[in-house]
């Protein structure tokens, strides 16, 4: 299944929202967002007599209320960028600002992207329906909670199962979607390296941009298996916005592989991939430099022993309340990358079993935000 949203932008005459939101993207301002008396005929509605900049002179630009300066700001249009502050007042950085909005059961909303009066992109989903779901609150019962929400109230859960599966506690998750096996993966998501010998990476060689992955983190683990299987990923496209030049999000990995084929060619897969000018390649890495996987450095919470890092009794109460008790999964990881302010860009969360379609495996994200942090991809925990 494949389901896309494009968000609309205001209209290009836009005479003020009249609801407190942002105007639409490049839409001309020719009000303040807010619900006001009216000022004469000769004023667009913002509470005073001049022509819409929401503050108590006659001048027309600055929004505050000295009628001695200068308001007007030289001459020209004046646009507009919802969600983007006017002269960058979010502690200088100019990306835009966001509330929560996840009060109902939009995946996007839950994630913090295309809120009402906010900056819009295009956002599509594929994937069986059931691999898709909206959760509301911590997942699981552990005190403190291991998992709350990181934005809002809620969180996605990805899976290459049945997506609420993972927050039944003891559920044994191993669904096979039929008809969402597509083996190779889909563009512009590829294994093959910018390096063939995995040493130089897009950060020392820019050249390499949009030739492979620039991490070069893909292959090595795709390769021991024979393709992806119950595939599905959430895809969003669009422009940068003019004032941000990173972002970030935050993701747990789980596998109900483990156990059992853990350090296995059974290696199930979470890809998350940049398009842009500054980066095309997976940007969510384990702390061994490999994608987030069953075999992932980061797996730091295992409920069961195995021979290789946990021997006997090797428990995770983390996971308590959970499909993963007896299994494995991580902590609330943070990925940050750069990208550059305008640029078309794409951004795939994809998720999907490795070599078989049984034993799932499931990634929760969060809290998606735009900055100005920049920078190569890096993942932390927390």
């Amino acid at each position: 299944m494949t389901l896309a949203l494009v968000a609309g932008c205001g209209s290009p005459t836009d005479s003020g929202s009249g609801s407190g939101g942002a105007d639409g993207i490049g839409g001309v301002d020719q009000g303040n967002d807010t619900l006001s008396t009216e000022d004469g005929p000769t004023d667009t509605g913002d509470g005073d007599s001049d022509t819409g900049d929401g503050d108590a002179d006659t001048n027309t630009g600055d929004g505050d209320a000295d009628p001695t300066d200068d308001d007007s700001g030289g001459s020209g249009t004046k646009f507009d960028l919802a969600g983007i502050p006017d002269g960058g007042t979010n502690g200088g950085c100019a990306a835009p600002i966001h509330n929560p909005c996840d009060n109902d059961n939009d995946p996007w909303h839950a994630i913090g992207v295309n809120c009402p009066n906010e900056y819009a992109i295009t956002t599509a989903y594929t994937g069986h329906v059931d691999a898709l779901y909206v959760h509301t609150g911590q997942l699981g019962t552990y005190n403190p909670a291991t998992y709350p929400p990181l934005e809002g109230e809620k969180m996605v859960i990805l899976s290459s199962g049945i997506a609420q599966q993972l927050t039944i506690p003891g559920q044994y998750a191993s669904t096979s979607h039929v008809g969402n096996d597509p083996l190779n993966l889909p563009a512009p998501l590829t294994p093959t390296p910018v390096d063939n010998g995995l040493m130089v990476d897009c950060v020392a060689n820019p050249n390499l941009i949009g030739t492979g992955d620039c991490s070069n983190t893909i292959q090595e683990q795709w390769s021991q298996g024979n393709g992806a299987y119950d595939y599905a990923e959430m895809r969003m496209t669009g422009e940068v916005p003019f004032g941000a030049t990173g972002f970030s999000y935050n993701l747990a990995f789980f596998s109900t592989e483990y156990p059992g084929f853990y350090q296995s060619s059974f290696n199930d897969m979470y890809i998350a991939w940049l398009q842009s000018e500054k980066w095309t390649g997976n940007v969510s890495f384990d702390d061994d430099g490999a994608p987030i996987s069953l075999n992932a450095g980061f797996l730091d919470y295992k409920d069961a022993p195995n021979p290789y890092d946990c021997n006997a009794p090797c428990t995770a109460p983390e996971l308590q309340g959970t499909a993963m008790q007896g299994h494995a999964g991580t902590k609330w990881l943070t990925t940050s990358a750069g990208v550059e302010p305008g640029e078309d860009f794409t951004i795939v969360f994809a998720i999907f079993d490795l070599s078989d379609n049984i034993l799932d495996s499931v990634v929760i994200l969060d809290n998606f935000s735009w900055n100005c942090e920049g920078g190569p991809p890096i993942t932390v925990p927390g």
